[in-house]
């Protein structure tokens, strides 16, 4: 006899509706710098963007390419650096009440370069905050590497964007398989879990750090990681958590919803974060414009949320991340 519960649908009836949403993840693709790691790139337009926006009642995204200035070293990366972001502070300069964008960091220049490229995106450029990826050359997040560029970001209270990569070490063990299927959840994964087992995340606690795709497999792996950390402790040099450092650092991360909207995956996610650190995103162009329409028919209904949680998931989770573009939207509204 079975011990599974014939519980309820998980879905509700109602005919809700997401509204004015913003789109935390959201990509353009340029001829400067370093591309997705895909085979074969999906076209890409301003107008393109706009219309499937328009189409599925996104008021507004919210650009970044976090990878593109991560191939080239020294002053080379400082420079395409400095030509994405003038790239993408002239989208938001013709459509502003449309797009916000996140500053492309030179991760290989020096961290005097580095923090020269962030302190003009984000002070001449206005940029909506900063891009970065969860590893480079296999250096994750919440090494010391990165401290200097963290310590700016924390004393700014920064929103920074942190996209997965695949891992150099996976490269020998290809199956064949898109990086995007599997390696960028295991990617942000560990990115994740570095960040708290190193004691990154507490340290640098007013960055406002956004991961991708409902956080790849922490959701799931949570009691693991709490249980078995006790067993085998957070590393080498590192000192004991306590279960609850564990679910408040992971708890402190906002999480967007890129491909990650279905029952199994809101129910974790809603046993591990706040619904105020719940986001939407699409990975506009990589995710094509038929994926929009059931995302957010899965997040209308879903019985896990009321109509304030929708709201708050839709766009005011978001404006609380990106109060320059919240105030050019209501400055369009007013006028």
């Amino acid at each position: 006899m079975s011990n599974v519960q014939n519980n309820d649908n998980p879905f509700t009836p109602s005919a809700r509706k997401m509204t004015d949403i913003i789109d935390v993840h959201s990509h353009i693709i340029t001829n400067l710098g370093a591309q997705a790691p895909t085979d074969k790139l999906p076209a890409w337009s301003i107008e393109q963007s706009l219309s499937i926006m328009d189409a599925n009642g996104i008021a507004a995204s919210v650009l970044s390419l976090p990878d593109s200035a991560s191939h080239v070293k020294g002053p080379e990366a400082c420079q395409l650096a400095r030509r994405i972001n003038e790239q993408l502070a002239d989208i938001v300069s013709r459509h502003p009440t449309r797009f916000g964008a996140m500053a492309t960091l030179p991760a290989l220049a020096a961290t005097d370069g580095v923090l020269e490229e962030m302190t003009y995106a984000l002070d001449t450029l206005k940029l909506d905050g900063v891009a970065t990826t969860t590893s480079t050359d296999d250096v994750y997040l919440g090494d010391t590497t990165y401290d200097s560029w963290l310590e700016e970001m924390n004393r700014r209270g920064v929103s920074l964007f942190v996209h997965p990569v695949p891992a150099k070490a996976s490269r020998s063990i290809d199956l064949g398989i898109d990086v995007s299927i599997l390696e960028f959840m295991f990617d942000t994964t560990r990115m994740l879990t570095n960040m708290i087992f190193s004691g990154t995340k507490n340290r640098f606690s007013k960055i406002k750090i956004i991961s991708t795709h409902g956080g790849g497999t922490i959701p799931y792996l949570l009691a693991r990681i709490e249980t078995l950390e006790k067993v085998f402790g957070p590393g080498k040099g590192r000192p004991q958590l306590s279960t609850s450092d564990i679910r408040e650092g992971l708890a402190s991360f906002y999480y967007d919803l890129t491909a990650a909207t279905s029952p199994a995956q809101l129910f974790a996610l809603q046993q591990m974060v706040p619904i105020s650190h719940l986001l939407m995103g699409f990975d506009n162009p990589f995710m094509p414009g038929w994926t929009f329409p059931p995302a957010i028919r899965d997040m209308q209904r879903w019985n896990g949320f009321s109509d304030t949680d929708l709201s708050s998931i839709a766009h005011r989770n978001a404006e609380s991340l990106y109060p320059a573009l919240l105030g050019r939207m209501q400055q369009s509204r007013a006028a």
